[in-house]
């Protein structure tokens, strides 16, 4: 099986990636868009933020074997899987003979998690992979070196119940001061914002409170950026397409299933206080401008 994945499956080179700050909306938006003909997903990577860098490589980018039990026990924390024996054996050789870039690395992963549904027959021969992994935001320029032809879906936020969704949902940020995550999530646009402008036509934006709004209205959008048909009697499986992409330890995008993708920016004014809202506003406040994003606490607005 291993070696089909190198030799028999070459995965298409125009990739679709979700990004956006943690808590945003990505999984659903990866839920929905994997409802639609011809897109594949998988369980988030963290292959450019995490797992790319325990590699050690060769001044000419070829990965070097010393390196590949950490980033084979990385794999494993990170996505929950291990790559079998003969799998192992196979990037072991590959490093070897001076053959395994991070690229032929991460397109085994990739392929490690849609091979499968190749032999079940539900694969096409013409078909487009999805990646989604919110801090890949960050390595876009990274992710366009491997991919020329990649497409960025970006997905925002309003800042407050973003950064108050991550303290509440992510055990490693409750003692996070908001000021921090709300310097993240500035960040995180900022990224995006940059990319796009030396990458025009690359990446399409869009709101989580559009999202929620009207799912058809934004999906037809996307799938028109990315050109692909757009099926609207298929969103309502979304919940049904997510599944498989949510890990055992990804507890809080289990919960969100139950949401039904409904809007949950105002569940968080019952623990926000105002002091916290003003600190994660100042610092967000050019941003929440450019994407149309009023005070959390506007009686008038809804954010």
């Amino acid at each position: 099986m291993a070696e089909i994945h190198f030799k028999e499956m070459e995965l298409p080179q125009d990739p679709v990636f979700i990004v956006g700050y943690p808590r945003s909306g990505t999984t659903l938006l990866q839920g929905l868009l994997a409802t639609q003909p011809g897109i594949y997903s998988l369980p988030e990577t963290h292959y450019f933020n995490v797992i790319e860098k325990e590699l050690s490589v060769d001044a000419d980018g070829h990965i070097l074997p010393a390196c590949l039990d950490s980033v084979f026990e990385k794999i494993r924390e990170k996505m929950e899987f291990q790559f079998d024996e003969e799998e192992k054996g196979i990037i072991y050789r590959l490093t070897e003979e001076k053959k395994c870039s991070s690229k032929i690395l991460f397109e085994f992963i990739v392929a490690r998690f849609l091979f499968p549904r190749r032999e079940q027959n539900d694969l096409p021969a013409s078909f487009r992979w999805l990646e989604k992994t919110p801090y890949h935001a960050n390595f876009l320029d990274r992710i366009a070196m491997f991919y020329p032809a990649v497409q960025i879906l970006h997905i925002v936020r309003h800042p407050v119940p973003a950064v108050y969704s991550r303290k509440r949902n992510f055990p490693y940020n409750k003692e996070t001061p908001v000021s921090r995550l709300a310097a993240h999530w500035n960040h995180i646009q900022q990224n995006v914002e940059r990319f796009k402008e030396h990458s025009p036509g690359t990446v399409h934006s869009l709101r989580y409170e559009d999202l929620v709004k009207d799912p058809g209205k934004e999906l037809e959008m996307i799938t028109g950026f990315l050109n692909i048909p757009f099926d609207a009697a298929a969103i309502s499986r979304a919940g049904q397409a997510t599944r498989p992409f949510i890990l055992a330890l990804e507890t809080w995008k289990q919960a969100d299933l139950k949401k039904d993708g409904t809007d949950t920016n105002s569940t968080y004014k019952e623990t926000i206080t105002n002091a916290d809202a003003e600190v994660v506003e100042q610092i967000a406040a050019s941003r929440m401008k450019t994407y149309g994003y009023h005070p959390y606490f506007n009686t008038n607005i809804k954010p």
